[in-house]
């Protein structure tokens, strides 16, 4: 019989702005029956300001020990999708934290398909420059080490919500099954 509150590693969502974290975690989450946090809305809550705000008044060095901080919290949990915000990864301290207590999912897009999601989005402050494109191109290409130390890579370019929620959940399940992390 299978206890009620088994204790199950956490589905973890990073990759880069605009690849899909947030439709896709909370999709998880409800479909799993697992709760969804957002390493973002921690940092937002803890803070009391805005990410935008926080960017613009303290810098992305500051905005990046809060990042590090809410990986943490988030870390401790369990049960949970977790979807990180686009940069997480760059500090090999988050994803040492984040793989201690679930699996790493690196969701992708192509350049233009990340553009085409996020170029009407005022809160992005890494975007606010003439050549969105081009700054996403460069940013993708500095991350790619970063976004490889996930233990899967999912293309969400051109896929419906119901196969990459698949995929991720086939996947999940065939590494938690007896398991009790």
């Amino acid at each position: 019989m299978k206890r009620l509150f088994e204790r199950k590693p956490n589905i973890v969502l990073v990759g880069f702005m605009g690849t899909g974290k947030t439709s896709v975690g909370r999709r998880l989450a409800s479909q799993l029956r697992m709760r969804y946090v957002d390493t973002d809305d921690i940092i937002e809550r803890d803070s009391g300001r805005r990410i935008s705000n926080i960017f613009s008044e303290d810098g992305e060095p500051a905005f990046r020990d809060l990042e590090s901080d809410a990986v943490c919290k988030a870390s401790k949990l369990y049960n949970h999708v977790i979807s990180t915000g686009g940069g997480a990864v760059l500090r090999e301290t988050n994803m040492k934290v984040l793989k201690q207590s679930g699996i790493i999912f690196c969701l992708t897009a192509t350049p233009e398909e990340i553009y085409r999601r996020v170029r009407h989005q005022s809160h992005r402050p890494l975007l606010q420059t003439p050549d969105a494109l081009a700054k996403i191109r460069s940013m993708l290409a500095e991350r790619k080490p970063y976004y490889a130390e996930a233990d899967y890579m999912v293309r969400t370019t051109g896929r419906p919500f119901r196969e990459i929620t698949g995929y991720i959940k086939h996947v999940y399940a065939k590494n938690t099954r007896g398991s009790k992390r």
